[in-house]
């Protein structure tokens, strides 16, 4: 994880004035997510783990520091007081592998006002990307219908940094495993592959039989044969020969072009005849929830789906309208809400709690309202000291499909036709209402300044 200088340079600007001012005090600030994507029903929290990693590691080195220096812009009293600042504030957070609407705070962070303004790019970053991820992978995953999916998408992400943090996510959001060999060895990921058409090529253009011979031999117990370097048909044959003539189980083929359906239901009937009843079909080629939807109501008798560009990036929702917006500050001795109240993009004042209605309702409240329902923001840091353990990947992932499963089908749609839901408690819509109508009256009647 990359140091305090994984920030926007303004965080740093207002931070030193911040320091100048002597404003140091409580403030805090909230991370949602504005509104859902098109075709997306629901969200599922994801990145907690990462935050924490980062807010436990917070600190400028010297390195750091003297780059800073060399640029002169910040006063070297300041560089000072930033070789010596940690994160020393609190976070609440819905654990990983909530599902859950728009605007609801995924987090929330209380913490001197420096602190909090020097984590906001970074905090931001991994939670909506991971968040991102892990609610793709669910729609992916629910479109298989209990198929497995697999995460093939580190050749297509956005720089290799993003592999690790991809696989997390996805696992977590339903993905039997993936095929990122990093993520196995650093979070216990299972990992799988298959080959490529090069290692078929390899063996010359009438060599396609001998390349499966080898490769099944290699690996006796896991071989999956890639079929479509030159044609389905004869590469089903070869993978069948190949099996046959040294004796090792074939246990299963994969197909990466062409009509998917057509072909899977071919080799399907080649297969069974051949007595390999147990080789499992597995499908490749820029696949997305809406054609692996298509492909399984078209009949295709595929056993699972490496998915690699659409899960990886997101492709048809590849951002989340994720902010960190400030919510309430400390002033003498008493919080105070504060409310953005730009058109479009005003948000809501004061600290929230999240109350679950049932599986797909929540209320969102004031911290300190008697809501009914089950509250869903849990406090993991105080005082820059994690509060316990985090849960085990299995634990968060075996979490999400729990609560998943209990969904209406109408969210878990390719297209859904409902939106997870979400509504403001009373005493905030009122607060909201009281704090815009101030905003209203300041505006009428501030003092207009006249073009001299």
């Amino acid at each position: 994880m990359a140091g305090a200088l994984l920030c926007d340079e303004y965080e740093l600007t207002m931070s030193q004035s911040f320091w100048r001012q002597g404003d140091t005090g409580p403030v805090a600030f909230e991370l949602f997510v504005r509104s859902l994507p098109r075709e997306r029903g629901y969200l599922v929290a994801c990145g907690l783990h990462d935050v924490l990693t980062f807010l436990g590691s917070f600190s400028f080195s010297e390195d750091d520091l003297s780059y800073l220096a060399a640029g002169g812009r910040y006063d070297p009293a300041f560089l000072a007081y930033l070789r010596n600042l940690r994160f020393t504030g609190s976070v609440d957070a819905v654990p990983e592998g909530t599902p859950l609407g728009a605007g609801e705070p995924l987090l929330r962070i209380i913490a001197p006002r420096i602190e909090a303004t020097l984590v906001e790019s970074a905090l931001v970053a991994i939670v909506t990307h991971q968040t991102m991820i892990a609610s793709k992978t669910r729609k992916i995953v629910d479109a298989a219908s209990g198929r497995d999916v697999w995460d093939f998408s580190l050749r297509r992400l956005h720089g290799v940094g993003a592999g690790v943090p991809t696989a997390r996510a996805a696992w977590i959001g339903g993905a039997a495993g993936t095929a990122t060999v990093e993520a196995g060895r650093e979070l216990g990921i299972p990992t799988t592959g298959t080959m490529a058409h090069h290692f078929v090529l390899s063996y010359g253009m009438d060599g396609e039989e001998k390349a499966f011979a080898a490769f099944l031999r290699e690996f006796p117990t896991s071989g999956v044969l890639l079929v479509d370097t030159y044609d389905v048909r004869t590469g089903i044959e070869h993978a069948i020969a190949a099996s046959q003539s040294t004796g090792i189980p074939l246990q299963g083929i994969r197909i990466d072009s062409g009509d998917l359906v057509e072909h899977s239901m071919l080799a399907r009937r080649m297969l069974d005849a051949a007595g390999m009843t147990a080789a499992r079909i597995i499908a490749s080629s820029d696949l997305d929830e809406y054609r692996i939807a298509d492909i399984l109501d078209r009949g295709a008798p595929i056993d699972g789906f490496g998915v690699g560009t659409m899960l990886g990036t997101s492709a048809d929702a590849p951002n989340l309208s994720g902010v960190y917006k400030l919510v309430a500050q400390e002033m003498h001795g008493r919080w105070v809400p504060l409310m953005k109240c730009s058109q479009e993009k005003a948000t809501n004042p004061g600290m929230h709690a999240i109350f679950r209605q049932d599986a797909w309702h929540d209320t969102v409240s004031l911290v300190g309202e008697n809501i009914p329902g089950t509250p869903l923001l849990e406090r993991v840091v105080e005082h820059g000291t994690c509060c316990s353990p985090s849960p085990s990947l299995s634990a968060i992932r075996s979490r999400c499909a729990a609560m998943m499963a209990e969904l209406p089908p109408e969210l878990r749609l390719p297209h859904p036709t409902r939106t997870f839901g979400v509504q403001l408690s009373g005493a905030l819509t009122d607060l909201k209402e009281e704090l815009m109508a101030e905003h209203v009256q300041l505006r009428l009647h501030r003092t207009p300044v006249v073009a001299s």
